[in-house]
């Protein structure tokens, strides 16, 4: 699976400043709403800091992820890592 730098950048800057873990994404293969990003901790809690649709995030944002699956942050970088390597 393939992120942009965008996505790469959106996660880690959550995972180091909001120790967000997990994330869930909805409208993300929408071709008009912006994708929502529902971010939460290791125990699977919602974040207070989540962000803002239309601001942080763009419209077909993680359109390669499933909508409403939650993701491990920390696989979906090692796995774009493991990608560029080959």
């Amino acid at each position: 699976m393939k992120l942009t730098k965008w996505e790469i950048k959106f996660l880690n800057y959550y995972l180091n400043n909001f120790n967000a873990k997990w994330m869930r994404v909805f409208n993300n293969k929408h071709p008009l709403l912006e994708t929502r990003v529902d971010l939460f901790n290791i125990y699977k809690m919602k974040l207070k800091g989540q962000p803002v649709v239309g601001q942080e995030t763009l419209t077909s944002m993680f359109k390669q992820l499933k909508e409403g699956e939650m993701y491990l942050i920390t696989d979906l970088l090692k796995q774009d890592k493991e990608d560029n390597i080959v």
